[in-house]
């Protein structure tokens, strides 16, 4: 199965967040007392369905949730043809 790019780092996200049992408002809190990033859980929420952040932003969710080793299955992410672009 394919996934589009866009959505790949939200739902890795999303993933280590329901593995470890962390709510958005939990790891809101975490990202708030480690990095200072003052966000409430609707924002969180909203960041990651647009994908809208940054891979510092990602690392952070990752290490607030204690995530140790990261793995992407790279031929799984669906892209475009340069020529579908245009």
């Amino acid at each position: 199965m394919k996934i589009a790019m866009k959505t790949l780092a939200g739902g890795k996200i999303r993933g280590k967040m329901k593995e470890k049992r962390v709510s958005s408002k939990k790891i809101c809190e975490l990202l708030k007392k480690d990095f200072g990033i003052s966000l409430s859980h609707l924002a969180f929420n909203n960041k990651l369905s647009k994908a809208t952040f940054s891979a510092t932003f990602f690392f952070q969710c990752m290490y607030v949730l204690g995530v140790k080793f990261i793995d992407f299955d790279i031929d799984s992410i669906q892209t475009k043809k340069i020529e579908d672009e245009e």
